[in-house]
């Protein structure tokens, strides 16, 4: 069965780390195969504008064909999902399932005690739009999702757009995301099969939203994405948007549809769409299970409450935290937190916006402790971008540990992405002291 999904996507990389951390082993989120991961720490040793370059260009050749979705089937992705727990042994107290929140779902899934099913996936396309044009990237898929949610009527599709924080993609790919809005026979069967007996289904329901414009009766497009530029910004454009676009030699700037509605619903890869909700739990009342909706506004949010869920375990288990792991968008490690007693604080981006978020947390840091961050390599210069000094003026006064990009290349290290891991991993082995604990999902509910 081919990949459909990019295996550096949001759900594969949930999913493989919860699998992994089930085992208690350690995960690469980024599952570079060999000779890839040879050019990426040879473009390290380069200025960061050849890893820029390199990257953007690499895009063309990693995307799909599109004809590989003429028989889609949803079935395949959900399939591949659960493949990834094929190999656990026995069955588990939880099971958490919807929004795929990075690190804070798989902390969170973890402490529960049991995998997590995704409700979205995403397809990365060959060929985007190299000049900035909207209706030239719209126009890449809309057919296939129109036809694919008329063939599919549990399913969203959404076009996703966002010539700003992934400028260096756009260009060479487009993506098309897939959202459930029922419970697929697949899921219902792993619980059934994987649930203990009166067990819950934990669901994270995410309210994140975001201006989007209705092209059919289930799909949508989505211009722009999470981070310190607002989805008002995105479509009536601005001098620091129209700046950027230009410099990056975009020839459109204005990203609006005029051929179609726009609303206000849930964003594209943080936000959950209505209906599974409802149908899981319709099926644990049948089936005789606990169902446990866990409703925030803000992915912030399940980023605190993931924090509370490791703080709570150590306090269950008479224990101190050792530490602080700062970790931003897919670089995270659950299970090294969990192997350490290391307090996770999951960050969306590093945009503006998280900045504000973590200086908000750093106040709840155990003083004395070692803090790792882990800042991404996005390979894009954005409006948004937080200046490095600022990170470094947030974490001042903390013995931090930079195991992400490098200042002098930030936010473009190539080499990052192959050696993020290697400090954070050397010190859980000197440092090993694992949580035995977990949390019932009634405990965790009482801790939002």
């Amino acid at each position: 069965m081919p990949a459909l999904e990019s295996p550096e996507s949001s759900s594969p990389i949930v999913t493989r780390a919860v699998a992994a951390g089930l085992r208690r082993e350690f995960c690469d989120n980024y599952n570079f195969p060999g000779w890839q991961k040879i050019v990426l720490t040879m473009l390290g040793a380069l200025p960061q504008g050849a890893a820029r370059f390199t990257i953007s260009h690499f895009e063309s050749i990693s995307g799909l064909n599109p004809k590989v979705l003429d028989d889609f089937s949803v079935d395949e992705l959900i399939c591949q999902r659960l493949g990834d727990y094929a190999q656990l042994p026995g069955n588990f107290p939880a099971i958490t399932v919807g929004a795929a929140l990075s690190g804070a779902t798989a902390y969170l899934s973890l402490a529960l005690g049991g995998p997590f099913l995704p409700q979205a996936f995403v397809v990365s396309l060959k060929r985007g739009s190299s000049t900035g044009d909207v209706n030239e990237y719209l126009h890449r898929t809309l057919d296939t999702a129109l036809r694919i949610a008329d063939e599919n009527p549990a399913l969203m599709t959404i076009q996703h757009y966002d010539p700003v924080h992934d400028g260096w993609m756009t260009r060479f790919i487009n993506h098309l995301r897939f959202k459930l809005l029922d419970l697929p026979p697949a899921y219902a069967e792993f619980i059934k099969s994987r649930l203990e007996p009166g067990g819950s289904v934990v669901y994270l329901d995410s309210g994140a939203s975001w201006l989007r414009y209705r092209v059919g009766p289930h799909s949508v497009f989505q211009v722009g994405g999470w981070g310190g530029i607002s989805a008002e910004e995105f479509l009536e454009g601005s001098d620091r948007i129209r700046e950027k676009a230009l410099r990056a030699g975009l020839k459109f700037t204005d990203w609006r549809l005029k051929d179609y509605p726009l609303e206000r619903g849930p964003e594209s890869e943080w936000g959950s769409e209505p209906g599974l909700a409802e149908a899981l739990e319709a099926f644990c009342k049948r089936e005789g299970y606990r169902f446990v909706r866990i409703s925030m506004p803000h992915p912030n949010d399940f980023s605190r409450l993931a924090f509370a869920a490791a703080r709570s375990l150590l306090e269950k288990e008479g224990r101190q935290p050792t530490g602080v792991l700062v970790e931003m968008f897919s670089q995270f490690d659950a299970n090294a937190a969990l192997q350490t007693g290391l307090l996770p604080l999951w960050l969306i981006y590093n945009t503006g916006d998280s900045l504000e978020y973590l200086k908000e947390m750093r106040e709840k840091f155990p003083v004395g402790k070692p803090v790792f961050f882990s800042p991404l390599a996005t390979f894009s210069v954005t409006p948004d971008l937080v200046p490095w000094k600022e990170w470094e003026t947030v974490l001042a006064g903390f013995e931090w540990i930079n195991i992400g990009t490098r200042p002098s290349h930030y936010p473009a290290d190539a080499r990052a992405l192959v050696k993020w891991v290697e400090p954070l991993r050397k010190w859980v082995e000197e440092n090993r002291q694992p949580v035995t604990g977990r949390l019932v999902a009634e405990e965790l509910q009482s801790l939002i």
